[in-house]
C-alpha cells in the first residue's frame, strides 16, 4: 500500500482518452467507474496531449512507456485512467489489455482486444462495456497497492486472455477488498 494513506489517498479519477478513443464509451465508464469505486471520477474535456511511443516492429503501443508518460500528467491524490482503442503490448509480451504500477497514478487500458469483433465475432457494446469495465477496476487495484490474487474468483486474478477475463470473478475478494479499503471502496455490486 502507499506509506502515508492519508495524504495520499485517491481522492478523484481522471478518465482520458487517447487518440480515436470512442467518447460514447469513455462518458458510459465514466459513470459506471464512479458507482464500483464509491470515489469522484471526471471525463477530462481533451485528449491526453502525449505522444504515444509505438513497439519496434508492431502495431502495437508501448505499453510501460505511455503509462510513465500518463503518470506524469496526474495530481498528487488523483489517479488517471487512459483509454485506447490502440492494442497495446511490451517487448517481452504479446499484449495487455491494461497496465498499472502497483502505487502508481496512472492506468492504461485498451479496448482493442476488449472488443468481440476482434475476434470474428459481432459488435456487443453491452459486453465491451462490461469487460472495460472490470479492467479499468483490476488496474486501478494496482495503482491502490494490490497485487495479483491467487483467488480465481477476485477480479485482482491474474487474465491473460478475454475468457480468463469473462471468466474471473468481478469483484475484488475479502482479502483484497480489506486490502485496498483505504484507497478505494471497492461496492459489491457487480456490474
Amino acid at each position: 500500500m502507499r506509506s502515508d494513506p492519508e495524504s495520499s489517498r485517491i481522492a478523484l479519477v481522471r478518465v482520458a482518452i487517447l487518440g480515436e478513443f470512442p467518447i460514447d464509451l469513455a462518458r458510459a465508464l465514466v459513470v459506471r467507474i464512479s458507482r464500483r469505486i464509491g470515489i469522484g471520477c471526471r471525463l477530462d474535456s481533451v485528449p491526453l496531449p502525449i505522444e504515444i511511443p509505438m513497439l519496434e516492429g508492431r502495431e502495437q503501443a508501448d505499453a510501460d512507456r505511455l503509462l510513465k508518460r500518463i503518470e506524469t500528467q496526474a495530481a498528487a491524490n488523483e489517479a488517471i485512467v487512459a483509454l485506447t482503442h490502440l492494442d497495446i503490448g511490451h517487448p517481452i509480451f504479446t499484449h495487455f489489455f491494461g497496465r498499472a504500477r502497483q502505487n502508481g497514478h496512472g492506468a492504461l487500458v485498451s479496448v482493442a482486444r476488449l472488443a468481440p469483433e476482434y475476434y470474428g465475432l459481432p459488435e456487443d457494446h453491452e459486453l465491451l462495456r462490461r469487460r472495460t469495465l472490470l479492467e479499468i477496476v483490476h488496474e486501478l487495484g494496482h495503482v491502490a497497492g494490490l497485487l495479483h490474487c491467487d483467488d480465481n474468483r477476485c477480479l485482482m486474478h491474474f487474465a491473460p486472455t478475454v475468457e480468463a477475463i469473462d471468466n474471473r470473478g468481478h469483484n475484488f475478494c475479502a482479502e483484497c477488498t480489506a486490502a485496498v479499503a483505504h484507497e478505494l471502496r471497492p461496492h459489491l455490486s457487480r456490474e
